[in-house]
């Protein structure tokens, strides 16, 4: 039987350290359909990650498990000039000043996913979804369906 990982990305979001959602982005989140047989949601520890679980939380199954995961999303943030953006404010240039999720010579990204049981939602963001290889579909705001074992992703809304 086939292993299905879900991923939500987080919706559109205000710039500046550790961003929350814009009222739009919470309104993207809170239109999906989430599946009704999740076991596990995986949060990312930036604001931006905890506002999905928390947007999502009354139509989560009753006994679905929270944890807490770095590895789907950090307060650290993507700016719209390209720069990283820290929690201190700080910005920093992603390819010569910033080691993150998207560095897959520091991270397996597929191994992390692997790790779980069929059904499990993260809550994460693009950085994730590029490590992953699946920045082609990436966009703010979906549920994506991820298929570890063979290491692909389709969105599905």
């Amino acid at each position: 039987m086939k292993k299905w990982i879900y991923l939500i990305t987080h919706g559109n979001r205000h710039s500046g350290p550790d961003p929350r959602h814009t009222a739009e982005g919470l309104k993207q989140i809170r239109s999906l359909q989430i599946p009704s047989n999740i076991k596990y949601v995986i949060v990312g520890t930036g604001t931006r990650f905890q506002e999905i679980y928390e947007a999502l939380y009354p139509v989560l199954p009753g006994q679905a498990k929270i944890i807490h995961s770095i590895f789907c999303g950090s307060s650290d943030g993507i700016e719209p000039d390209g720069k990283g953006i820290l929690d201190n404010g700080r910005k920093v240039d992603l390819e010569t000043e910033y080691i993150g999720l998207m560095n897959p010579q520091y991270f397996d990204a597929w191994k992390f996913v692997n790790s779980f049981d069929g059904d499990t939602l993260l809550c994460a963001g693009g950085e994730l979804m590029i490590s992953l290889g699946l920045k082609a579909i990436n966009e703010k705001g979906h549920l994506y369906e991820l298929d570890p074992e063979d290491h692909t992703g389709r969105m599905i809304q």
